[in-house]
C-alpha cells in the first residue's frame, strides 16, 4: 500500500530559505511611503481628474431656512409680548391682594396702554383680552356694590349679550342684571306719572313710582333687599324722611343677605347732614378695611376728627396715610382744607401750588394713569380757590378755575376728579364777582345740568347776599356736600 492508503501523512522537511532572501518583518519596515506611492499612482494614471469640491446649501435651501427662522419669530413675538403684559396683570393682582385697590386700577391701566399700542397689527395672542377691565369691575364691586354698577356702569356696557361673562364676574353680573330689571321698571313708572302731584316732593313721588313698579314685579319677593335699598337711596336726601332712613338701614344691616353697599352711601349723607362725626368715623374705617387706599374715606375721617376737636390727631393721621404711595396728594389737600378752616391760608396755597406745579399740561397723554397728576391739580386749584375767596380775592380764584380747566381742554371727562365740586367753587367765584349772570357762569351751570348735577341753593343765596363764602365753606361739613 502506498503512503495514502495507510492514512499516514508523512511530513516533507522544509527547504531552507535562501540567504539573499529576509523575512517579512524587515521587507515592511523598508516600505516607502504613503505619499511616495499616491505619487507614483498619480505618475501611473496621467489622465485621472481631480475630485469636485465638496458644495454648500443651494439657494432654496437657503430660503426655507430663512422662513423657518421668521416663522419662528413670528411665535415668539407673542409669547414674549404676552410676558410683557403680564407684568402690569400681576402687579394688578398683587396690588388687588394686598387691598390697595388705587395702585391695583393703576397697573390696569398700563395694561391697557401696552395691548393699545399694538391694536391693528394683527397678530394673534397681542392681548390679554377683558383682564383689565373685568379686574375693574371685580374692585368696582369691593368698593361701590352692584348698586353704583347697575346705575353708572352696567356689566352691559363692556360685556354685551353674546360675549362670554368671566366666571369672576357671573355673581355680580346675576345681581346687577335685577337690578337693572328693577330699575326699569321704576323709571316706567316714573314716566307714567309725569312728574310730582301738586303738594308732592320729588322723593315722595318717587317712592310712590317704586311701591308701583314692586307691585307689578312678579319676582317683588325675591328682589326685597334690593328695594328697599333703592328706596334708602331715595328717601336719604330728605331730612323729614331721617326717620325711616334709619329704621331701613337698620333693616338691611339685620337681613340675611344684607350688604354695606345697600346702605353704606345713605349712612354717610344722613352722617354728614346730622354733623354726626362719630358716624363717620365709623363709616370711614368700615371703607378703610375693604381698600386700604380709599381717599375720600381716609379725607371723611381726618374732617370727621377735626370737627370733633381732634385737630392734632387729624394731622398725626394725614401723615400716617400719606406714607401710603396712592394717598400722599389727597392726604396734602386733607391738610390744606384743615389750615384754611384755622385761617392759615398762605400754608394752605403753598400745599396747593405743590400739587399744582408737579402737573404738566402739555406733556402727551398714553393713557388714564398719565391724567392722575392733571386730576390731582384741578382738585388742589379747587382748594386753592376756596382759601383765595376766604381771602377775598374772588377774581383770582376764578381766573386760577378757569385756567385750568382750559388748560385740561378735551381731557376734562377722563379725569378723576369731583367735577360738580369744581364746578360749584367756580360758580360761587363768580357770584361773589358779580359775574353769576354772565355768559361763563350761564354755560357752566348748562353743563352742570347736563351732567344731572343740580345747582346747589347755596349758589344763589350767595349772589343775593342771604349766605357767605365762609359759612358755605367753613361751618359744619362744609361744602356742597351737605
Amino acid at each position: 500500500m502506498d503512503e495514502f492508503e495507510r492514512g499516514e501523512v508523512v511530513e516533507e522537511p522544509l527547504e531552507e530559505l535562501p540567504e539573499e532572501e529576509q523575512p517579512v518583518e524587515e521587507l515592511a519596515e523598508e516600505e516607502p511611503p504613503e505619499e511616495e506611492l499616491a505619487e507614483e499612482e498619480e505618475e501611473e494614471q496621467p489622465g485621472a481628474k481631480p475630485e469636485k469640491p465638496i458644495k454648500g446649501p443651494r439657494f432654496w435651501a437657503w430660503s426655507v431656512a430663512v422662513l423657518l427662522m421668521l416663522f419662528g419669530l413670528l411665535l415668539l413675538v407673542p409669547a414674549v409680548w404676552n410676558l410683557a403684559l403680564l407684568a402690569p396683570a400681576a402687579a394688578g393682582l398683587v396690588s388687588e391682594a394686598a387691598k390697595n385697590y388705587e395702585s391695583a386700577q393703576e397697573a390696569y391701566g398700563l395694561l391697557d396702554t401696552l395691548e393699545g399700542s399694538v391694536q391693528g397689527i394683527g397678530l394673534p395672542g397681542l392681548s390679554s383680552g377683558n383682564f383689565a377691565m373685568e379686574r375693574r369691575y371685580v374692585i368696582w364691586n369691593k368698593l361701590y356694590g352692584p348698586l353704583a354698577i347697575a346705575q353708572n356702569q352696567p356689566l352691559e356696557q363692556y360685556f354685551p349679550e353674546g360675549t362670554r361673562m368671566p366666571r369672576s364676574l357671573r355673581k355680580l353680573a346675576a345681581v346687577s342684571g335685577e337690578l337693572v330689571d328693577l330699575w326699569d321698571g321704576f323709571y316706567a313708572q316714573l314716566n307714567a306719572a309725569m312728574g310730582p302731584a301738586e303738594g308732592q316732593s320729588q322723593s315722595e313721588w318717587a317712592l310712590e313710582a317704586l311701591e308701583a313698579a314692586r307691585k307689578l314685579d312678579g319676582k317683588a319677593e325675591a328682589r326685597a333687599l334690593y328695594y328697599e335699598a333703592v328706596a334708602l337711596q331715595i328717601a336719604a336726601g330728605e331730612p323729614e324722611m331721617k326717620e325711616a332712613c334709619l329704621a331701613r338701614i337698620e333693616t338691611l344691616k339685620k337681613a340675611p343677605g344684607g350688604a354695606f353697599w345697600m346702605y353704606g352711601e345713605a349712612q354717610r349723607r344722613l352722617a354728614i347732614r346730622d354733623g354726626d362725626y362719630a358716624a363717620l368715623i365709623s363709616w370711614s374705617d368700615a371703607r378703610l378695611k375693604r381698600s386700604r387706599e380709599d381717599i375720600m374715606a381716609m379725607q371723611h375721617k381726618m374732617r370727621a376728627l377735626f370737627l370733633g376737636g381732634e385737630e392734632a390727631k387729624a394731622l398725626k393721621m394725614a401723615d400716617k396715610y400719606a406714607r401710603r404711595s396712592a394717598a400722599e396728594t389727597g392726604m396734602r389737600l386733607a391738610k390744606a382744607e384743615i389750615y384754611y378752616r384755622k385761617g392759615e391760608y398762605e400754608q394752605a396755597i403753598a400745599l396747593c401750588e405743590e400739587i399744582i406745579n408737579a402737573a404738566d399740561f402739555n406733556a402727551a397723554i398714553a393713557s388714564a394713569a398719565d391724567l392722575k397728576p392733571w386730576g390731582s391739580a384741578m382738585e388742589a386749584a379747587r382748594v386753592k380757590a376756596i382759601a383765595l375767596l376766604l381771602q377775598g380775592k374772588p377774581g383770582e380764584a376764578m381766573d386760577l378755575l378757569n385756567g385750568t380747566m382750559e388748560a385740561a381742554g378735551r381731557y376734562l371727562q377722563y379725569m378723576n376728579f369731583d367735577f360738580g365740586s369744581y364746578a360749584c367753587t367756580l360758580l360761587a367765584a363768580y357770584a361773589v364777582n358779580g359775574e353769576l349772570e354772565g355768559e361763563g357762569a350761564q354755560m357752566l351751570m348748562m353743563q352742570l345740568s347736563m351732567s344731572n348735577f343740580p345747582v346747589p341753593q347755596a349758589i344763589p343765596d350767595l349772589n343775593e347776599g342771604k349766605t357767605t363764602v365762609a359759612k358755605i365753606f367753613t361751618e359744619g361739613w362744609g361744602g356742597f356736600d351737605a
